[in-house]
């Protein structure tokens, strides 16, 4: 113990010589450091904030029927990892989610013949010459001269995004009852009497990187994810803060 006593102050010194040697030596790698500093991770955008990696939903274990040994089964139901799924209507069109901190679109029904911005039934493709999502999204950005709920930062989920609230729990549709309440009202409603989601196929802003004629969906009828055409027209919630550069 005496000598680790008596050697601690020198090998801290040599351990700040080493690491002054190691800077030099990057220095002078040129392309080589780039290769090294791409370990690093760089800090998040100041945009971040503090969210928790929500949960699945899904609360009920489904253990396997053809296992024959007595390996312990923890599958997501046991587990439940993940913040438990918890959002906050706004009021306002909007709807919190209180682990990610996105704020998503409120879907509602309008009356067939005036269809506005966030009418549940509304369907737009990815990439076309007749209107886009993209075209939806200017609107919804500029709708009142301030935009939804007062703000013109919407836009488009990316894939992992739109992923998070789905809820693993339930389908048809696969989401909280944030997203699904009276959706057996038949006639027009607003945002304080329901919030919707249809059962099939919501865009991302993401492409599928080995066919960039493809985007992801998100099929919210299972809570599957899939890839379709960008020319097909399909339903898009808007959403935004978040991690943006």
């Amino acid at each position: 113990m005496n000598s680790m006593t008596v050697l601690g102050p020198r090998t801290n010194t040599c351990r700040a010589l080493v690491l002054a040697s190691s800077l030099a030596l990057l220095s002078s790698l040129g392309p080589w450091a780039t290769a090294v500093e791409a370990w690093w991770t760089p800090p998040p955008s100041p945009s971040c904030g503090s969210s928790t990696f929500p949960a699945t939903g899904q609360t009920t274990s489904y253990p396997p029927t053809l296992k024959m040994t007595d390996a312990p089964v923890r599958d997501d139901g046991v587990v439940q990892a993940g913040g438990a799924l918890r959002y906050q209507n706004n009021g306002d069109g909007t709807i919190t989610d209180l682990n990610t901190g996105l704020v998503w679109e409120q879907k509602i029904r309008d009356i067939v013949t005036a269809k506005g911005n966030h009418d549940v039934t509304l369907t737009f493709p990815w990439d076309s010459a007749a209107p886009t999502i993209w075209d939806w999204l200017e609107q919804v950005n500029t709708e009142g001269g301030t935009g939804l709920g007062g703000f013109n930062d919407w836009r488009i989920p990316n894939k992992k995004e739109l992923e998070s609230i789905v809820d693993a729990g339930t389908f048809n549709p696969a989401v909280d009852v944030a997203f699904n309440h009276n959706p057996g009202m038949l006639a027009t409603c607003s945002v304080a009497e329901c919030s919707l989601t249809a059962s099939s196929y919501y865009w991302s802003a993401s492409t599928l990187a080995s066919n960039p004629a493809d985007a992801w969906v998100v099929n919210f009828f299972f809570g599957e994810v899939g890839v379709l055409a960008k020319t097909a027209p399909t339903f898009v919630r808007a959403v935004r803060g978040g991690c943006v550069p």
